[in-house]
Order: C-alpha cells, then structure tokens, then sequence
C-alpha cells in the first residue's frame, strides 16, 4: 500500500489547528483520529459550557459545533489543502443530553465526495457509541483557495 503523502502533511497541520486556535483552542478538543474522510474528537467536559447550571448539562450549541468541526475536518480531509469547505447545511438529531462531567466523544465520516460538494455523517456519544447523544448529516461546499 502506498502511503498517502498528503494525509501524512495534514494530520499533524489539522491537529495543531484544531487544539491549539480558535474555538478548538477554547474548548480544549482533541483530535483523537485523521484518516481520509474520517475524524475523531474528544471533548472534555468543562464548566464553562454548562447550559442549564441546575443539570450542569453541557449546552446544546457546543454539540452542534462539536459535531460541525468533526464533520468540516472530515471533508477537508478528502478535499485537500487547495480548498476550504464551508459548511452549506448541517441537520442535526438531539437524542439525550450529555451526562455532566463526563467526556463527549465525536465522529465523522464522509460518505459522498463530489466535484462541488461533500457528503458527511457525524455522531456524538459518551458512554457507548450504540447509545449517542446526537448525530447528524452535513453538506459542504468545495471552494478554490485564491
């Protein structure tokens, strides 16, 4: 098997732009796994993103954005450094809250790569992957970095 020069560039780029700027950065995620068209996050529970402080249930906007950038780093994965991919629609499944102070885990993979659009599914779970909190299909566009 070949290896895939590419891939082998981005992980590490991906990882130092995911942990360590931005949002990643300020939620403290960890990308656990790079392959192409497949990504993994961890996010570790912290109070500052508690929706409901009687629940101390993580807010349901960090799901959504948890399982946006797991998705978006997805589609990068299969489309390259050569283009960006803004997500064009993002639908989104709530099937239980998180469980306060435990990690949130994420995954997603692409399933459809086409010349102006990419294709992904994600998933969002904590204690098995069988029983998840949330899980969603995204769209995004293929644009030509200038």
């Amino acid at each position: 098997m070949v290896p895939d020069l590419k891939l082998m560039v981005f992980k590490p780029a991906m990882k130092l732009a995911m942990e360590r700027t931005g949002h990643g950065a300020a939620l403290g995620l960890k990308l656990t796994r790079v392959e192409r068209g497949e990504v993994e996050i961890t996010f570790p529970y912290k109070e500052e993103v508690i929706g409901n402080p009687m629940t101390r249930v993580v807010h349901g906007g960090v799901i959504v954005s948890l399982l946006d950038t797991c998705c978006g780093c997805a589609a990068i994965s299969v489309s390259g450094f050569s283009t960006v991919t803004p997500t064009m629609d993002l639908r989104l499944d709530y099937m239980q809250a998180a469980e306060p102070n435990k990690p949130i885990y994420v995954s997603a993979k692409v399933y459809k790569d086409t010349s102006s659009v990419i294709f992904c599914r994600g998933l969002a779970w904590q204690n098995a992957v069988e029983n998840p909190i949330a899980h969603c299909v995204a769209t995004f566009m293929k644009l030509k970095k200038k």
